[in-house]
């Protein structure tokens, strides 16, 4: 794996809304997975190596791990996003608080949800993923855009701003407590923690899939993620697809083995705990003062580490044996 980049001079740009939805939609073609083509359109990282950011969304299609929960067009941009904020502040909120449920907001009024399994439904062939991952630029930049300060309501304001810093005062968050356990298996530096910033309190603080399995989906594919990048293969992968048969085998497509892992953490971690979402695991809608306040009383966030800590575990339990088997360098075309 390339090395991650370390400086401000590596943060991503604001996605330029001329050809960024033609280039999208020709990374899909060579890709053939929503979250990583939607992160490699948009990513502009100064030294040209986009390949971590990559790989780090690899697990994330179908819904993060093919669990149909957020769309890769949602999840690949958020990590961009995160990258362009860094550690930015307004009126003590992180800014990508804000402009993460910016996006959120403009991504769910385009295509009527955030998840998959809404977006995509029963359809054989993912023609709704194309305009996922065609809009995506736009929709980007459209939050970063706004004044999403004034988009948050003042309630859900306060509820965030109190929920954020006490997980700062216990030195907590959800998907970083995974992402630097992890890290032998990569190196944990500041551009990865701008990146994955936004995966907290369920993505960008709305309660939905736990930060730390996402974090978890997404260490195993910065670990151990393959790049697909040829037209044919995505081709033949939808060939496959359209007659119905099995679109993720390992052998048609790069991200596949990613994609599998980041299910099979993503089952046995609804087995362990009974639920994938952050609201259903704490019983509370963090949007609101009062909930928080139970958050913190009650001392969620000490759960929420031992989740952490348990995600972690099974990440590297099932990194291990790709230790004695590395898997292959990406492939392309000719």
């Amino acid at each position: 794996m390339g090395p991650l980049p370390q400086d401000e001079t590596s943060r991503a740009a604001a996605p330029p809304r001329r050809g960024a939805s033609r280039r999208a939609v020709s990374n899909l073609l060579r890709m053939g997975h929503c979250a990583p083509s939607v992160a490699r359109s948009l990513a502009d990282l100064g030294n040209g190596d986009d390949a971590w950011l990559v790989r780090l969304a690899a697990g994330l299609p179908g819904g993060i791990g093919n669990t149909r929960g957020e769309c890769g067009g949602v999840t690949g941009a958020l990590l961009v996003l995160g990258l362009r904020a860094g550690g930015h502040q307004a009126e003590a909120l992180p800014v990508f608080v804000e402009q993460g449920q910016a996006l959120c907001r403009r991504f769910e009024a385009c295509h009527g949800s955030l998840a998959c399994r809404d977006i995509l439904g029963d359809r054989r062939l993912p023609l709704p993923c194309v305009g996922v991952v065609r809009r995506a630029p736009a929709l980007l930049a459209d939050a970063l855009a706004a004044d999403a300060a004034a988009e948050l309501a003042p309630g859900a304001r306060a509820a965030q701003r109190r929920l954020l810093a006490h997980l700062a005062e216990v030195r907590f968050h959800c998907a970083h407590a995974v992402l630097r356990a992890m890290a032998g298996w990569f190196p944990v530096t500041p551009a990865l923690l701008d990146a994955t910033a936004g995966f907290v309190g369920g993505t960008a603080g709305l309660g939905l899939t736990c930060s730390a399995l996402t974090a978890g989906v997404m260490g195993l594919g910065l670990a151990a993620g393959e790049i697909e990048d040829s037209r044919a293969r995505v081709a033949r992968m939808l060939a496959v697809m359209a007659l119905g048969g099995d679109a993720l085998r390992d052998d048609l497509n790069a991200f596949n083995p990613s994609v599998h892992r980041g299910h099979r953490l993503a089952r046995w971690f609804e087995r362990e705990l009974g639920s994938t979402r952050c609201r259903e695991l704490t019983g509370l809608d963090l949007s609101r003062e009062a909930d928080v306040e139970r958050f913190v009383e009650g001392g969620q966030a000490a759960r929420c580490a031992r989740i952490a800590e348990r995600v972690t575990e099974r990440a590297g339990a099932m990194l291990r044996p790709l230790r004695r088997h590395p898997p292959h360098q990406p492939r392309r075309e000719p």
